[in-house]
């Protein structure tokens, strides 16, 4: 939108903005920024700087279409396969990358949430990482039990840090929206399996808690941080750290016990002859 003046905004103009965006390959994003303009708009309408809403009677089907959900996640299979290659010394990805692909396979944060999380959040001694509401979805306050294998991942990272933030870019700020996500894209064809975004890493562990370990899908849901149903958040205030901690911890060991090799004794072998 430029330069232009408030009161000379009109649909056709902002329209014309989107759909840039939208012809750039990201319907999706203009559908987000359409929001965020109607927001924008409205304040100013509010406080007498503009007297009508131009992206009022815009809809999200009229600019990037209609969204369907995604249902992307990894199999066991392909979560194997993108551990071995992370593992691999030979990919040249930066430790921070490796290392926050790995952190949000294991405990199913959001992207943001760790981007923006500063050492000052993490409780080595406690094995606990407590997210500040300003940085969570839900405004609400998040604590994520930290299993072995992810303290180690933080002290890893902690070994290297020079910033208060534990993902880092030049002078200390915190890693970009987009940094991740290009890296992800980047090793997509390395790797060899269909196309995944660090989001899709968070829905794996939703779906791989549940069709894998069997976990109760309400101790998932708070190992997610969402929130429950508006009855059950009234009268269930419960956190179910407890049960978080073992789900947590259950599928770390999973994860881990993926990259050890198969060996199968003779022995087993001879037995399993002798009862065929």
């Amino acid at each position: 939108l430029g330069d232009i003046e408030l009161t000379k905004l009109s649909p056709a103009l902002v329209t014309k903005a989107l759909d840039k965006i939208v012809k750039r390959g990201a319907p999706v994003h203009a559908n987000k920024v359409l929001a965020a303009l109607k927001q924008a708009f409205s304040y100013g309408v509010r406080r007498g700087a503009m007297t009508e809403n131009p992206a009022l009677l815009l809809q999200g089907r009229d600019i990037g279409g209609i969204e369907k959900p995604r249902d992307r996640y990894l199999t066991i299979n392909e979560i194997k396969e993108l551990l071995l290659f992370l593992n691999n010394n030979k990919n040249r990805m930066s430790i921070q990358t490796k290392l926050a692909i790995k952190l949000i396979l294991h405990a199913g944060i959001r992207s943001g949430e760790l981007r923006l999380a500063t050492w000052s959040e993490i409780d080595f001694e406690n094995n606990l990482w407590t997210i500040p509401k300003e940085h969570t979805k839900q405004n609400e306050i998040m604590r994520v039990h930290l299993t072995e294998p992810v303290k180690i991942m933080f002290k890893t990272l902690k070994s290297v840090s020079q910033s208060d933030f534990i993902l880092s870019a030049h002078q200390g700020e915190p890693l970009s929206p987009k940094a991740l996500s290009r890296a992800i894209n980047r090793i997509q064809e390395r790797i060899g399996i269909p196309h995944w975004t660090a989001h899709d890493l968070r829905r794996s562990f939703c779906t791989q808690l549940g069709e894998t370990l069997h976990i109760d899908p309400v101790v998932i849901e708070k190992c997610l941080g969402h929130k429950m149903p508006k009855i059950m958040a009234t009268y269930n205030r419960n956190e179910m750290l407890v049960q978080r901690k073992e789900a947590l911890t259950k599928w770390s060991e999973y994860l881990e016990a993926l990259l050890e090799p198969k060996v199968i004794s003779i022995e087993s072998q001879l037995q399993k002859k002798l009862k065929a």
